[in-house]
């Protein structure tokens, strides 16, 4: 097979929608947790840090949509799942890749950066990066904090997924940068405003730094099972529309996505 036939087969369209997500989950570790890097004569703020995570999404979004849809996060993976852009073995290809690219992404920015930043951050708090709930809150609290969290940012992809809304999909990059930015300045200091499993798995993985992990896996998956499940069943329709593309379509033929609607 010659390389120009290997790149029209199913495997390798697989591959690269697998690179895609995995390269642009690790931008996302790499270039947000830089910047809230407390290091060089430089102390971050919230709205910093904030600010920072929606321009790196931005980025991604710009660098990967066309490919994979540039979903970067493990629930708004499942949430594709259940309005029905993504088939489930795309499902857990996609969520391999996220959850390995944050990994890497973070050990890139641990490689190139002084341990003693590091060692700072965990003498000082949870370590560099590492989302913890508040410590004036309970568990239940900050369960709920990121289930909204969650709700909100997954209820927008929804929208964005509807046929319907195809005339305003304009600027969605800079959308959703606004978005991220919001959402992490508003809930930042509350839970760290995660509202993805892989951001906060791979520094807490990093630095050996687990209290309250398992909140940032429990809330956002069930913020986005229950707001994509809503969405898909009392707010779609069938639009007469044919929806424009905007991200990556290759899926429709190399999976069995017979009854899945396209990604945006």
């Amino acid at each position: 097979m010659t390389f120009k036939k290997f790149q029209s087969s199913p495997t390798w369209k697989l591959l690269i929608v697998f690179l895609a997500e995995f390269f642009g989950t690790a931008v996302l570790l790499f270039g947000g947790c830089m910047a809230g890097l407390d290091g060089f004569d430089n102390i971050t703020t919230n709205v910093s840090r904030g600010l920072t995570f929606g321009m790196v999404v931005m980025m991604v979004f710009i660098t990967f949509s066309a490919t994979s849809g540039a979903i970067i996060n493990p629930v708004v993976s499942l949430a594709a799942y259940i309005y029905g852009t993504l088939s489930f073995p795309l499902t857990l290809l996609y969520t391999v890749a996220q959850f390995g690219g944050a990994l890497c992404g973070y050990g890139l920015l641990r490689a190139v950066t002084p341990w003693k930043y590091y060692q700072r951050a965990l003498e000082y708090g949870e370590g560099h990066c590492v989302t913890a709930p508040h410590e004036s809150l309970s568990t239940g609290e900050a369960l709920a904090v990121e289930i909204l969290l969650t709700g909100v940012l997954v209820w927008t992809n929804c929208g964005i997924w509807d046929p319907r809304n195809q005339k305003n999909s304009d600027s969605v990059p800079i959308k959703f940068a606004f978005l991220i930015a919001g959402l992490s300045i508003a809930g930042g200091p509350i839970t760290g405003a995660s509202m993805n499993p892989a951001r906060s798995l791979a520094p807490a993985v990093w630095n050996c730094s687990y209290d309250g992990l398992w909140i940032y896996f429990a809330g956002p998956t069930i913020g986005a099972i229950l707001t994509a499940t809503i969405y898909r069943y009392m707010f779609w329709q069938e639009s007469d529309d044919k929806p424009r593309s905007t991200a990556c379509h290759c899926h429709a033929s190399i999976l069995d996505t017979s009854n899945s609607k396209s990604l945006p």
